[in-house]
């Protein structure tokens, strides 16, 4: 190589240092000192916090505190997931600035900050909104989030997210990632409608759709025992694995989405298969009514209701008695009315729930269901 072109090659290399240096210092100019690594929303006052709005460009979900508990208003009103909703206000809380640089257009464009409802932005190009407000409607928070940010594409996943708030004309680099978060309101919802330990249960029931007609009835002699047919009277053997889906199947049940009743009214009388009754050892009695079917068009649907029965030890495992109670109380098609009315059942009945067709295959209505094969 000759000493010219060598000469040339070095003044470009230190041309080049120069230019990466003055970029790195303008990009620190950008960020103070003082806010790397500060909290953005350290003095969110989260007690205040009355209702949360997240928009995307293709879905809103607007949750709301009452009296008793969060609410999903796209969801008739039906109680949000307080433990998701508190982890997510606390994080945004506890994000911390990476840097900030300002928010020209064709940055916003590009890190997808735009508003989800700018009709002149592109879809690629608009974020989530998150609104915060107090119970006046005060708003507490109002950011959009954009896209994610990897440092090093070929070494890991994002470790940083976009931020802007609303009204200010800058960008900051946040360091949690929120992109992941559900934001559809059937994702904000109480999954869990129900809380029972499926060690607790004493009885299952299954009846016929007008609850008169026993199809088979199982119990556990005690606690901490297995289950052992009531009725019919047989000499075949129980398939526990199959007893014990059942049972899991109300314990561990979770929802997928939620309509209200007065939407499907004669629900009992044209859709169920037929009525599962748990009961508990403390009294609580649970009325499982699965939808007869569901496919890829049809959602797989159930109701719930709780009431509760005098602990006796004739009862507990008197099938018998239970179709005399269920045919006195109930007309054909109808739900079975509180007996003992409890505040749980308040929040159940006024609901059809949407579950997993897996779920909705573990309420087991058939004798045949629970026999061990060749027995």
């Amino acid at each position: 190589m000759k000493a010219k072109t060598l000469v040339i090659l070095l003044v470009i290399l230190v041309v080049l240092a120069v230019a990466g240096g003055l970029v790195i210092r303008s990009q620190d100019a950008k960020t103070p000192s003082g806010e790397m690594g500060r909290a953005l929303f350290k003095g969110l006052p989260i007690n205040d916090i009355a209702a949360v709005v997240i928009d995307t460009p293709t879905e809103t979900a607007s949750l709301k505190k009452t009296a008793d508990f969060w609410i999903v208003e796209e969801r008739f009103g039906y109680p949000a997931d307080f433990s998701k909703l508190s982890d997510f206000v606390r994080r945004l809380r506890e994000v911390k600035v990476g840097r900030q640089f300002e928010a020209a257009i064709e940055v916003t464009n590009r890190l997808a900050l735009r508003a989800p409802d700018d009709a002149e932005a592109r879809s690629g190009e608009k974020g989530t909104r998150i609104r915060m407000m107090d119970a006046e409607a005060k708003p507490l928070l109002d950011v959009v989030l954009g896209k994610t940010r990897i440092a090093d594409p070929g070494k890991g996943p994002p470790d940083g997210q976009y931020l802007m708030v609303t009204g200010q004309p800058r960008i900051y680099l946040i360091d949690q990632i929120f992109s992941s978060f559900e934001v559809g309101p059937s994702q904000w919802l109480k999954k869990r409608p129900v809380q029972v330990d499926a060690s607790e249960i004493r009885r299952i029931v299954c009846l016929e759709p007008d609850g008169a007609t026993v199809r088979y009835a199982v119990k556990r002699p005690e606690k901490g025992k297995d289950f052992v047919w009531v009725t019919p009277l047989t000499d075949q053997k129980i398939k526990i694995s199959s007893v014990n889906r059942l049972a899991n199947a109300l314990s561990s049940l979770s929802i997928e989405d939620v309509k209200p009743v007065s939407e499907s009214p004669d629900f009992e009388k044209e859709n169920v298969s037929a009525r599962l009754d748990y009961t508990l050892f403390d009294g609580r009695v649970y009325h499982v009514y699965p939808a007869r079917s569901c496919s890829p068009t049809v959602p797989c649907r159930i109701r719930l209701q709780v009431t509760h029965e005098p602990r006796t030890e004739e009862t507990a495992g008197d099938a018998s008695a239970q179709t005399r109670d269920a045919s006195a109380k109930t007309g054909a098609g109808e739900s079975a009315p509180a007996v003992g009315e409890t505040r749980e059942n308040e929040h159940l009945k006024p609901w059809v729930f949407i579950i997993p067709e897996w779920q909705h295959q573990a309420f087991l209505t058939n004798f045949e269901d629970l026999v061990e094969k060749g027995t």
